[in-house]
């Protein structure tokens, strides 16, 4: 009776130390700043945690120094600078453009990389925000054409000068998916990434079984439209509440429909949740750019992502694949 007591107290003994190691002595690692035009919050739970994160951030840094088109050293900034020129490009750099040309042939040129000169066109780059005529829509449509970026041989062309590079729908997404699998070859127990809003988690969450994502609600300031619970994987939100400027009572989103060169403005925001980050936010862009119709694209082709939509009255609509709560 005496030995089995003091095998029970050995148990609770080692009971209680497992729990206090996994629960309050766990090392971690997190940092944050500005990189690629945006925040980023970086955190990692495990063995490796220091080495993730100084690890993931030079990629950060790295990423932010080839893909910013608003700095002159990036690459970037040198192939729109010398549209109708080649230019040599690093594998990473020819990787993202090959990813983003295979998302604008898969939709059709919806989801367009070289988006840029309308964009500068809107003022969105430099805030001078107007609205183009039809006149000068039309001459920048132009040059708006994804099959215009030509890739051979470790270089890049846009074919036509004028033309530009924006790759603010891919780009996060990108770097999110970069970053998990850096991750999973480390020993971590969990990883919380977000940049700029497109979110990434791996591994154990920090309560329960899922992690709990929020989503920003697009017309209340600081409230949530709902919550989402994953247990990993990337959510990416497209929205018309972070940057737009409204015109006689009318909203214009920075995220411009390539076929008609308007902002698209039919839906408030659509989130997106896939196992892949760059599918995650390419994909948010594309939905967004459609609006309702992107419902019908979903049950197309799109089955294995979920996807969450806000219409402009409000209205939430949701993919059946999608565990969400919405805010009441």
């Amino acid at each position: 009776m005496r030995f089995l007591r003091y095998l029970i107290f050995l148990f609770v003994i080692f009971f209680v130390a497992f729990y206090i190691r996994e629960n309050f002595y766990q090392e971690e690692s997190q940092k944050n700043g500005i990189l690629m035009d945006t925040f980023i919050n970086i955190h990692f739970w495990g063995k490796d945690s220091k080495k993730a994160e100084e690890i993931c951030w030079k990629v950060l840094e790295s990423l932010d120094e080839k893909l910013n088109r608003f700095n002159t050293k990036s690459e970037i900034y040198k192939i729109n600078k010398n549209a109708g020129n080649w230019v040599g490009v690093s594998g990473e750099v020819e990787d993202i453009l090959r990813k983003a040309k295979h998302y604008a042939e898969i939709s059709d040129g919806l989801f367009d990389p070289t988006i840029g000169p309308l964009m500068r066109l809107w003022g969105f780059y430099n805030g001078s925000l107007y609205i183009p005529t039809e006149k000068e829509l039309k001459k920048t449509l132009e040059k708006v054409n994804w099959k215009d970026l030509e890739m051979w041989n470790g270089k890049v062309r846009l074919r036509k000068k004028g033309m530009s590079l924006d790759l603010g729908g891919i780009a996060k997404g990108y770097a999110v998916q970069k970053l998990l699998e850096i991750s999973k070859n480390l020993n971590l127990k969990r990883v919380f990434l977000d940049i700029g809003g497109t979110i990434g988690v791996y591994g154990k969450a920090l309560k329960g079984d899922y992690w709990i994502i929020r989503i920003r609600h697009p017309r209340r300031e600081g409230k949530i439209i709902g919550k989402i619970k994953i247990k990993e994987g990337v959510v990416a939100t497209s929205g018309d509440y972070e940057r737009f400027f409204i015109k006689d009572g009318k909203r214009y989103p920075h995220i411009i429909n390539p076929k008609t060169g308007y902002p698209s403005s039919e839906i408030m925001s659509v989130t997106v949740i896939s196992s892949n980050g760059i599918t995650a936010d390419a994909l948010s862009t594309l939905f967004f750019v459609l609006g309702e119709k992107g419902k019908e694209l979903w049950k197309d082709k799109f089955r294995d992502v979920g996807i969450i939509m806000v219409n402009r009255n409000g209205e939430v609509w949701k993919s059946e694949n999608v565990s969400f709560e919405e805010e009441k």
